[in-house]
């Protein structure tokens, strides 16, 4: 997930959720470099160095088509519009 986390939390999350939010994100965060960490190698021994590039290139797309589906823009808005975003699409009703 790199910097996105860093990035995201402290703009995009209600105010009364920031906290938790910004935790489960680090969380995460760290747990999927763990993933990547631990299982790289075994990857590359078993499957090759470019089919493991391309396994994670497709998380990559995926994760890109997440964002730009899920996540709205946010820069020149303040916290109260944003968290309108949010009440618009229904979360933190």
């Amino acid at each position: 997930m790199g910097p996105v986390p860093w990035t995201v939390n402290s703009e995009i999350y209600l105010q009364q959720y920031r906290g938790i939010c910004g935790g489960m994100s680090e969380t995460v965060n760290w747990i999927s470099n763990l993933i990547v960490a631990q299982t790289f190698m075994s990857i590359v021994e078993a499957a090759g160095t470019g089919v493991t590039f391309l396994i994670l290139v497709g998380i990559v797309v995926l994760a890109v088509i997440f964002v730009i589906v899920f996540v709205p823009e946010t820069p020149g808005l303040t916290f109260s519009e944003v968290e309108q975003i949010w009440k618009h699409r229904g979360l933190g009703k």
